[in-house]
C-alpha cells in the first residue's frame, strides 16, 4: 500500500506543482518547479528497486487503473531526470525575461510533465488517450510561448497534426475494446488485433513521433524557446509515440497479420531526415531532423518484434533523451553566444568554451551511437535484435542510418567548434545555471555509459 501511495504521489507532484507555482512569487516559478520535480525525482528512486525487482506497483483512482513496472517506470523517470536539469537550465535562460513569462514557463512546463507521467503509468487506454492529447495541448502552449503570429502558426501546425493522428489511434482503441471487451492493457495482454487496427494507432504514433510524411511539425518547432524544444525532443512530447508503441505491440498485443511496411516506412523516415540534416545551418533545425532520425531508428527496431531489439530501443530511449536534451541545451548557450542559429556564422568555441564543447561532444557521440557510449549500446541490442530476428535489410539500413548520424554530427561539431574564433557574447545574465546543467546532464550519460559496461 505504502508503494502504491507513492506512485499516486509521482503521477500528482507535477499536477500540484503547476497549480502552486501560480501561487508563489512569480520571481521563484522555476525554482520551485525544479524543486518540485527533485521531490519527484526521489519519490522515484524509492520505488526503483521494488520496480526493478518485478513487483508491479497497481494504483486505483475512480476506477481508473495506473500501473508501474520497469517500461513504464523507465521512460517515467528519465523524463523527470532531464525535466530538473532543463528547470535548471530555465533559471538562467530566463533570467532577462519578465517574471510573468518566466511563470508561465513553469506552469506549462510542469503539467507537460505530468501528461507524460499520466501517459506511461495508464493501464486504461481512455485515460491514455486524455494523458496524450494534454500533452499536445501543452506542447502547443509552448511553442507559441512568444504568442509572435510565425510561432503561433507553428504551434497550430504540431497541435492539427499530432490531434489528427490521434483521432485515428482513438479509432483504433475503440475496435480494440469491441474486439476484446476491455480497455485495460492489463487484461488485453496476448490478444490479437488486426493489421488495420494496427494501422489506425500507428497513425497516431507516427504523427507524435514525426515520422515520415508527419515529420515537418518539428523542426518548425525550434522557434519555441531552448528549454521548450528540450522537453519536445528529450523528456516528452516525441517519445510518448515511442511509449506508445513499445507498450501496446512491443509488449501487449500480437498483430495477426503482416505489418513490415511500418518498419520500413520508419527507416525511411530516419534515412530521409538524416539527409536533411546534412544540408541545414540551423543549429536547432539540424537537431530537430536528428530527433527525426533516430525517431525513425526506434521505431523500426519496435517493429521487428523482437525481444532484443525493445531492449535496445529502451536503452536508445534512455541515451538519446540525455544526449538530445543536453545538445538542445548547449544549442541554446551557443545560440545566446553567437547571436544566431546559423552554424556558418559560428566556429573556435572549442578554446573558448571547454566545458561546453566536452558536453556537447559526448551528448553528440552518444547520439550517434558512438561506444562506449550508451547510444553505442542501444543501437547494437537493437541492430542485434533486427539481424537475429532474419531482418537483415532492417539491420544494414539501421547501420547506414547510424553512419549518417555521425556524419551530420560530425559536420555540426566542425562548424561550431573548429576553426578560427568568432566574435561571442559573454556579458549576459544567467550563463552558469545553463553551463551547468548541460555539463551535468552530458556527464550522466558518460556514467550510464560506465553502468551499461558493468
Amino acid at each position: 500500500m505504502f508503494l502504491n501511495n507513492i506512485l499516486f504521489w509521482i503521477i500528482a507532484t507535477p499536477f500540484l506543482a503547476a497549480f502552486a507555482v501560480k501561487l508563489l512569487p512569480v520571481r521563484v516559478a522555476i525554482k520551485a518547479g525544479m524543486l518540485f520535480l527533485l521531490a519527484q525525482l526521489t519519490l522515484c528512486g524509492v520505488i526503483a528497486a521494488p520496480v526493478f525487482s518485478s513487483k508491479v506497483l497497481y494504483l486505483v483512482i475512480k476506477n481508473i487503473f495506473f500501473v508501474a513496472d520497469p517500461l513504464s517506470f523507465v521512460f517515467g523517470i528519465t523524463s523527470v531526470f532531464i525535466g530538473v536539469f532543463i528547470y535548471l537550465f530555465a533559471v538562467g535562460y530566463f533570467a532577462e525575461e519578465a517574471p510573468r513569462e518566466q511563470q508561465k514557463f513553469a506552469f506549462w512546463g510542469l503539467v507537460f510533465v505530468g501528461s507524460m507521467m499520466g501517459v506511461v503509468f495508464s493501464d486504461n487506454l481512455i485515460s491514455l488517450y486524455f494523458f496524450w492529447e494534454l500533452a499536445g495541448l501543452c506542447s502547443w502552449r509552448l511553442i507559441g510561448f512568444y504568442r509572435k503570429d510565425e510561432h503561433l502558426l507553428k504551434a497550430d501546425k504540431a497541435f492539427l497534426i499530432t490531434s489528427a493522428g490521434a483521432g485515428f489511434m482513438l479509432l483504433g482503441f475503440a475496435y480494440i475494446y469491441i474486439i476484446t471487451g476491455s480497455m485495460s492493457i492489463s487484461q488485453i495482454m496476448n490478444m490479437q488485433v488486426s493489421p488495420f487496427v494496427f494501422a489506425l494507432v500507428f497513425l497516431g504514433v507516427l504523427t507524435k513521433s514525426a515520422t515520415l510524411p508527419f515529420h515537418t511539425w518539428l523542426p518548425d518547432a525550434s522557434v519555441a524557446p531552448t528549454p521548450v524544444t528540450s522537453f519536445l525532443h528529450a523528456a516528452v512530447l516525441v517519445k510518448i509515440g515511442v511509449y506508445g508503441l513499445a507498450r501496446l505491440f512491443g509488449t501487449t498485443l500480437i498483430v495477426s497479420g503482416n505489418v513490415m511496411w511500418a518498419g520500413y516506412l520508419a527507416l525511411l523516415s530516419s534515412f530521409a531526415a538524416g539527409v536533411i540534416a546534412m544540408r541545414e545551418t540551423d543549429i536547432k533545425r539540424i537537431l530537430a531532423f536528428s530527433t527525426v532520425s533516430q525517431l525513425g531508428f526506434m521505431v523500426a527496431g519496435l517493429m521487428v518484434f523482437n525481444p532484443i531489439a525493445t531492449r535496445g530501443v529502451v536503452i536508445f530511449y534512455v541515451a538519446h533523451a540525455l544526449g538530445k536534451g543536453c545538445l538542445f541545451l548547449c544549442a541554446g548557450i551557443i545560440e545566446k553566444f553567437f547571436g544566431t542559429k546559423d552554424i556558418k556564422q559560428m566556429g573556435g568555441l572549442m578554446k573558448k568554451a571547454p566545458l561546453l564543447t566536452y558536453a556537447f561532444l559526448f551528448s553528440m557521440l552518444s547520439v550517434a551511437g558512438f561506444p562506449p557510449l550508451p547510444g553505442f549500446y542501444g543501437k547494437l541490442e537493437t541492430i542485434t535484435g533486427m539481424l537475429v530476428g532474419g531482418h537483415v535489410f532492417y539491420g544494414l539500413f539501421a547501420i547506414l542510418t547510424s553512419a549518417l548520424t555521425l556524419m551530420y554530427m560530425m559536420r555540426l561539431f566542425s562548424n561550431v567548434f573548429m576553426g578560427d574564433g568568432m566574435e561571442i557574447k559573454t556579458e549576459r545574465k544567467g550563463f552558469a545555471p545553463m553551463g551547468v546543467a548541460a555539463v551535468l546532464l552530458a556527464t550522466s550519460s558518460l556514467v550510464l555509459g560506465v553502468m551499461l559496461v558493468l
